[in-house]
């Protein structure tokens, strides 16, 4: 059965959310070991607006985290994260 939970990646640029992809489960990793894997950035003046949704079966949000372009653009183009 195919899961349909999925990672959203998106850019907010003042109050509006430029959608730029979705990362589903691989083959070396699910959707949930992705999310915890991706480091969160600090909040703050200096933050990028890079965030990640994590989005369940049904199609609701579940978390939302603030991370970086390296982070998102590592989801994006199904590099494995490194956590430091």
């Amino acid at each position: 059965m195919f899961n349909q939970s999925k990672i959203l990646v998106w850019y907010q640029v003042s109050d509006q959310k430029i959608f730029l992809g979705e990362a589903f489960s691989g083959e070396d990793e699910d959707v949930f070991s992705q999310w915890v894997s991706a480091p969160q950035e600090p909040t703050g003046d200096n933050v990028l607006g890079y965030h990640l949704s994590l989005i369940d079966n049904d199609g609701k949000q579940i978390a939302d985290k603030f991370v970086s372009m390296l982070t998102a653009e590592s989801l994006l183009t199904g590099q494995r994260l490194e956590v430091d």
